[in-house]
């Protein structure tokens, strides 16, 4: 430690950012605590808490609290409990991700449903939403779904940030198609046709150009019986809407990329 830089709180400060109050109250609670030199009455920081500071700092980033940061550095000694933590921190933000989504969702059915009739959501649109499992979404591994199929999934979604956006871009235009239903827009119409695009454009860009991940969609839809119930319920009930919209749609001659996609 006698070879170490020594630097004051104030050039702490300005190194890193951070206000000279937030470090006076790390050092009170003994976070990352200021040096006492033996010879004066002068306190410091030496390199060694710096790298302390910048530990607290990346952890405080990623939406720890300051109670598990210190048992955090207490704890973590070696890479492996590093890791566990940062993978448990990880899942954290994937589940809080998942809960935007299916929020955004929700808004987006609510608003497609008010820009119909210019007037408050249905009654029965609401219960559904309330009563929606936002948890659905994680049923699927126990989905039995063949080894090919699994291979594809794997190749094309490596992680669950991915598959939590393909769900929910899915699922947002099944619930926007509920919300067609019960206010009874036809498939054919203005609005029918505008969901129509955004369906077709849906299904490109989960695929991802892909012939093969399109089939393992196609023979999983044929097999929906093994989907979670909740999702079984709507594809069910807005089966013939789509169909019918996105028939339509394609018999006018548009959706060139639809076309190239499944050439």
């Amino acid at each position: 430690m006698k070879n170490e830089n020594k630097f004051s709180i104030g050039e702490i400060s300005k190194l890193t950012g951070v206000t000279v109050r937030t470090l006076q109250y790390y050092d009170n609670i003994q976070l990352v605590p200021l040096q006492k030199s033996e010879t004066s009455k002068r306190r410091y920081y030496t390199e060694s808490d710096l790298t302390r500071l910048q530990q607290v700092l990346f952890y405080k980033s990623l939406g720890l609290k300051i109670k598990d940061i210190a048992t955090l550095l207490e704890e973590t000694s070696n890479a492996e409990q590093l890791r566990n933590v940062l993978e448990k921190q990880r899942d954290i933000f994937y589940y809080k991700l998942h809960d935007i989504k299916s929020n955004i969702a929700m808004i987006e059915t609510s608003l497609a449903g008010m820009e119909e009739n210019d007037a408050l959501p249905l009654g029965n649109l609401v219960q559904l939403m309330i009563s929606l499992n936002k948890d659905t979404v994680y049923q699927y591994k126990d989905v039995p779904f063949d080894k090919k199929a699994e291979d594809t999934f794997i190749e094309h979604y490596q992680n669950q940030e991915a598959v939590i956006e393909v769900y929910w871009d899915w699922k947002a235009l099944i619930l926007e198609a509920v919300a067609h239903i019960l206010h009874d827009i036809e498939p054919e119409s203005e609005q029918g046709q505008d969901f129509a695009k955004r369906w077709i454009e849906m299904v490109v860009s989960i695929t991802d150009g892909s012939k093969e991940l399109l089939n393992v969609y196609k023979d999983s839809y044929k097999n929906r019986e093994q989907w979670p119930m909740e999702d079984q319920q709507l594809i069910d009930f807005t089966n013939t809407f789509i169909d019918k919209a996105v028939d339509h749609y394609l018999s006018a001659g548009k959706a060139d990329v639809w076309r190239n996609h499944n050439d």
